[in-house]
C-alpha cells in the first residue's frame, strides 16, 4: 500500500512537470491576417476627417493629435504616472489577512516528561490533546517597516522624476514634428503648386532636344553650337526629373506625418503670394542660451541625475537597522481554547551585518552614478551648442540660397519673356524659346525648393533649442482650435519673439569690513 501510494505520487509529479515545459508557439498565417486587418481598420479610426484645404497650422495640429510616435510618448507619459500611483502606495504599511481551515485524520495527542528527572509524567496508556482535529484560524496583521518606508519613499520620488522625462521625452518628440512638418508641407505645397506646369514643359524640352539632334544630322547649324545647346538641355531636363522626383515623395510624407491614409487625396491651402521667408532676429550666441535651458535632452538628464541621488539615499538606508512594528487580531476555533480571539502587538528589529562591509562599495557606485549623469549633461550640452550653431549657419546657408534662387529666377523668367516676345519663326529662335522656358521653370523650381529648405532649417533650429509650442492637453482639443493656438505661437517665433530666459537670481554680497592698521 505504501509503495503504490509513493508510485502514484512519482507518476503524478512527472505528468505535472512535463504539463510545464513550455514549447515556443509561433503566430500562424490566420492570426497576423487577423492582426494586419484590425491594426488597418484602426491606424485612421478616431480622427476628424480633412474637410478644407490644409494650411500648415492645420497639418501641424493633426501630427501632434494623430501622429503615433508622438501618441507612444503620451502613454509613456501616462504609465510613468501609474507607476508613481504605485510607488506611492507602497510605502503605506501592510494590511494583511489570511483566513484558512486545518484538518487532521487524527487528533494531536502527546504525553510530557519530567524536565529534571526525564519520567513520564503520565503512563505510557494515557496521552491528552489540546487542538481540536478540525479548526478554523483567521488573522488579520498590520505591519509596519520604518526601513522599506524610507526606501519605498525615495522610490517613488524617482518614479516622480521618470515622469518629468518622459514629458521631456514628448517635447523631443514635438519638436521634431514640427521640423519635419514644415519641411514636408512646403514641400508638398510647391509640388501642388508646381507639378502640373512641369510635365509640359519637360515634355517641350525632350521634343526640343530631338529637334535638335534632328538639326545636327541634317548639319543645319554649326556642330559645335549645337553640341554645347544639347548639353545645356541635358543637364536641364535631368534638373527637371531630379525636382520632379523630389517633389512626387514630399506629400506621402506629410500624409504619413499626419497619419493620413497614404491615397487620400487631401488638398493643401495655397497662399495668394508666396511667402517669404522669416528672418530669425536672435544671434547664435542668444540661440545657445535658449537651447541650454529649454532643451529636452538636458533636463532629461537633470532629472537622471536626482534619481542617481536618490540612489544614493537608498544606499544609505540599507546599512541601518530595520525596525518592523507588527499590530494583529488573531481568532482560532480551537474550542480547547479560553480565548479564541486575541489582539498581539510586538517590534522586532533586523540588521544585516553584510551591508556594513558591502556599504562603501555601494556609496561610491551610487555616488559615480551621479557624476557619470552630471558628466553626460555637461557633454551633450557641448553636442547642443555644436547643433545650433550648424542649424543657425544651415539657416544662413539656405536664405542665401533662396535669395541667390529668387534673383535668378526672376532673370531667367525676364530672358524667357523677351526671347517669348522675339517670336521669329526660324528653328533656331524656337529652340532658344523653348531653352528658355525651362530654364525658367527650372529657376523657379529651385526657388520655391529654397523657401522649403529655409523653413526646414528654421525647423532644425526650434528643434535644436528644444522650444515647446503646445501648452496643456491636445487629447480632447479640436483640430482647429489646435491649429490657432499654433499659429499664434509660431507666428511670433517667425517675427523674432522667442521665449525670454528668467533673470538669474544675484548672490547676495558678503560684507567684510577691514580694519586699518594705524
Amino acid at each position: 500500500m505504501r509503495y503504490n501510494q509513493v508510485l502514484i505520487s512519482a507518476i503524478a509529479t512527472v505528468l505535472l512537470l512535463s504539463g510545464c515545459n513550455l514549447n515556443p508557439v509561433p503566430i500562424t498565417p490566420d492570426e497576423r491576417m487577423a492582426t494586419m486587418m484590425n491594426d488597418q481598420s484602426e491606424m485612421y479610426a478616431k480622427q476628424e476627417p480633412i474637410t478644407a484645404p490644409l494650411t500648415f497650422y492645420d497639418a501641424l495640429a493633426r501630427a501632434l493629435k494623430y501622429n503615433f510616435d508622438h501618441r507612444l510618448t503620451m502613454m509613456e507619459a501616462i504609465l510613468q504616472d501609474t507607476q508613481l500611483e504605485v510607488a506611492t502606495l507602497n510605502m503605506l504599511p501592510k494590511l494583511t489577512a489570511n483566513a484558512g481551515y486545518s484538518f487532521r485524520e487524527k487528533k494531536l495527542g502527546s504525553s510530557s516528561e519530567d524536565y529534571f528527572t526525564g519520567s513520564n509524567v503520565f503512563n505510557s496508556s494515557k496521552y491528552s490533546t489540546s487542538q481540536d482535529a478540525s479548526r478554523g484560524i483567521a488573522d488579520l496583521t498590520f505591519a509596519w517597516n520604518v526601513l522599506d518606508f524610507g526606501v519605498s519613499y525615495f522610490q517613488a520620488k524617482q518614479q516622480a522624476d521618470r515622469i518629468l522625462i518622459a514629458q521631456e521625452r514628448r517635447r523631443k518628440v514635438v519638436n521634431n514634428l514640427i521640423k519635419d512638418v514644415l519641411q514636408a508641407y512646403w514641400s508638398a505645397n510647391i509640388a501642388d503648386r508646381l507639378l502640373p506646369g512641369l510635365e509640359p514643359v519637360l515634355a517641350e524640352a525632350e521634343r526640343a532636344l530631338a529637334v535638335s539632334k534632328t538639326i545636327e544630322g541634317d548639319r543645319l547649324q554649326p556642330i559645335i553650337s549645337v553640341l554645347e545647346y544639347q548639353r545645356s538641355l541635358l543637364r536641364i531636363i535631368d534638373q527637371l526629373k531630379k525636382l520632379r522626383a523630389d517633389l512626387l515623395v514630399a506629400k506621402p510624407k506629410l500624409a504619413g506625418l499626419i497619419n493620413a491614409p497614404m491615397h487620400s487625396d487631401f488638398v493643401l491651402a495655397q497662399p495668394t503670394v508666396t511667402p517669404e521667408p522669416p528672418e530669425l532676429k536672435s544671434t547664435s550666441a542668444e540661440l545657445e542660451e535658449l537651447g541650454l535651458f529649454y532643451r529636452g535632452d538636458l533636463r532629461e538628464e537633470i532629472y537622471q541625475e536626482r534619481i542617481s541621488r536618490a540612489d544614493v539615499w537608498k544606499e544609505m538606508l540599507k546599512v541601518l537597522p530595520g525596525l518592523t512594528i507588527p499590530v494583529g487580531m488573531n481568532f482560532d476555533s480551537n474550542h480547547f481554547l479560553v480565548n479564541n480571539f486575541w489582539l498581539e502587538a510586538g517590534a522586532r528589529t533586523t540588521f544585516n551585518l553584510v551591508n556594513l562591509i558591502a556599504a562603501p562599495k555601494m556609496w561610491k557606485s551610487a555616488e559615480t552614478q551621479v557624476e557619470v549623469a552630471r558628466t553626460r549633461r555637461k557633454a551633450l550640452s557641448v553636442a547642443a551648442v555644436v547643433q545650433i550653431n550648424v542649424g543657425y549657419q544651415q539657416y544662413i546657408k539656405a536664405l542665401d540660397s533662396y535669395k541667390m534662387a529668387k534673383d535668378l529666377s526672376k532673370i531667367d523668367e525676364g530672358i524667357y519673356t523677351a526671347t517669348a516676345n522675339n517670336a521669329m519663326s526660324d528653328a533656331g529662335s524656337e529652340l532658344e524659346r523653348i531653352h528658355a522656358a525651362t530654364a525658367a521653370l527650372a529657376s523657379q523650381l529651385e526657388r520655391e525648393q529654397s523657401l522649403a529648405d529655409v523653413y526646414g532649417a528654421l525647423g532644425n533650429i526650434y528643434a535644436s533649442i528644444g522650444l515647446d509650442p503646445v501648452t496643456g492637453g491636445i487629447e480632447h482639443v479640436t483640430v482647429r482650435t489646435l491649429a490657432v493656438q499654433l499659429e499664434k505661437t509660431l507666428d511670433s517665433w517667425y517675427k523674432g519673439y522667442l521665449p525670454k530666459l528668467p533673470t538669474p537670481v544675484a548672490p547676495k554680497a558678503t560684507t567684510v569690513s577691514v580694519k586699518q592698521a594705524g
